[in-house]
């Protein structure tokens, strides 16, 4: 699809990935609008608050950009939120209440966005020569498929949402609906902003090459490529310079 004149809606949009793929979009000529917490949309974007956690929130906004609009095609669904904790340590239990919320708003959130989004896609006129309606970009992680010591409510959604990605494809072929993925690996993102350089460190010497963190604008041109290209669907494309974390960092452990 050519976002060209197209409608695009990219969740968490105000920072970080989601920021990245507000600027590429406007700069392939769509029209942009930013679902986020809080903050403020890059120069020339639309936004709406919205938290995606919340189903009520999600269904408002996507009405809100329908009406405002008319047609949604494209979605950028990105906004996530971190967490780390042990599924048990000698002191007690994880902590249940924090492990909910990172799935509720990382995958039951993503869902939510996917479905709203989707909806209204189905009714869109089909353009370009192969008819399509819609693409929807989800944004996993390489936790999707080697999750770390203490990731286990990120790694639990993140893994969801990539395996979510085919079986959306399928659900949605029938409307002209394609559904990928980006699976990022160490990306230098407001989210990771905080983290100890020791840390950082011994995070990017894990890829093969280059050894740096990547940036919002590699991930948009890959969520890009997925929109301009139909022969892809139902694929995640890991975007970690070769990276495949081990069990658990040396910083981490005090090693």
């Amino acid at each position: 699809m050519d976002p060209s004149g197209k409608v695009a809606i990219v969740t968490g949009g105000n920072s970080g990935l989601g920021e990245g793929g507000v600027h590429r979009l406007l700069g392939a000529g769509a029209t942009v609008v930013s679902l986020d917490r809080a903050g403020k949309p890059p120069m020339g974007a639309d936004f709406i608050e919205c938290d995606v956690g919340d189903e009520g929130s999600v269904n408002a906004a996507v009405q809100h950009v329908a009406d405002r609009y008319g047609e949604i095609h494209m979605l950028l669904n990105n906004a996530g939120i971190g967490g780390l904790g042990a599924v048990a340590t000698p002191e007690g239990p994880c902590d249940m209440a924090q492990f909910r919320n990172i799935i509720a708003v990382n995958l039951v959130g993503a869902t939510q966005v996917a479905a709203h989004v989707s909806h209204r896609m189905i009714s869109n006129k089909p353009t370009g020569p192969d008819g399509e309606r819609g693409v929807i970009v989800n944004t996993c992680s390489i936790a999707s498929f080697e999750g770390q010591e203490g990731m286990s409510a990120y790694t639990a959604a993140k893994a969801a949402l990539a395996a979510l990605t085919l079986v959306w494809a399928r659900d949605l072929s029938r409307h002209a609906i394609r559904v990928n993925a980006v699976a990022p690996g160490f990306m230098g993102t407001p989210m990771v902003a905080s983290l100890p350089p020791d840390f950082v460190a011994e995070l990017v010497d894990g890829n093969e090459f280059p050894k740096r963190a990547g940036t919002a604008d590699e991930y948009a041109a890959v969520a890009e490529f997925l929109i301009r290209t139909p022969l892809i669907n139902g694929e995640v494309v890991r975007l970690d310079a070769g990276a495949r974390p081990p069990a658990r960092t040396k910083w981490a452990s005090g090693a």
